[in-house]
């Protein structure tokens, strides 16, 4: 029985160790649902985790997402609005203080990324067909090998990224 525990855990301790958490939501979605999807493209070797904020409300992310070094993850479910961003890369997370233990640094996005959601009508032979129209988004990290990607950031520090 404990070696198949042991088993268990070394097959999770490879996983996250392989970008096995990549795309994992560090804490459950908050505020409303939407349609709007927002692409996280890393390409730092280091691991990202992504916060995103009502900026009516830049204390209580909506938002928290895992992206794994040299990896895509996708935001789903972002309601109608203007949102900013914070973010922090590094190595070895840890999930009990939800901060990297080496090499962090924490940055703010520059930039509001704004999601809208629209419907249209179309009138056609069986009748009116609605479509729906929303964001997608993509971000991208470390895009020339240096710099933060397409945006523009400023460094903040742990209690910023923090919320506190």
């Amino acid at each position: 029985m404990i070696g198949r525990y042991i088993c268990i855990l070394t097959v999770f301790v490879l996983l996250a160790a392989c970008g096995g958490m990549n795309g994992t939501l560090i804490e459950p979605s908050r505020g409303p649902k939407g349609l709007g999807e927002l692409a996280i493209n890393n390409n730092y070797d280091d691991d990202v985790v992504v916060k995103l904020y009502d900026v009516k409300q830049p204390t209580e992310p909506l938002h928290f997402i895992y992206v794994s070094g040299r990896s895509t993850a996708v935001v789903k479910e972002i309601a109608q609005g203007s949102l900013m961003m914070r973010y922090s890369k590094g190595k070895e997370w840890d999930n009990s203080v939800k901060m990297f233990k080496k090499e962090r640094a924490n940055y703010e996005v520059d930039q509001v990324f704004t999601f809208t959601e629209t419907e249209t009508e179309e009138q056609t032979s069986d009748g009116v067909m609605k479509t729906k129209h929303y964001s997608r988004q993509s971000f991208t990290f470390g895009v020339t090998g240096k710099g933060e990607g397409n945006v523009t950031t400023s460094p903040i520090n742990d209690d910023e990224f923090q919320d506190k």
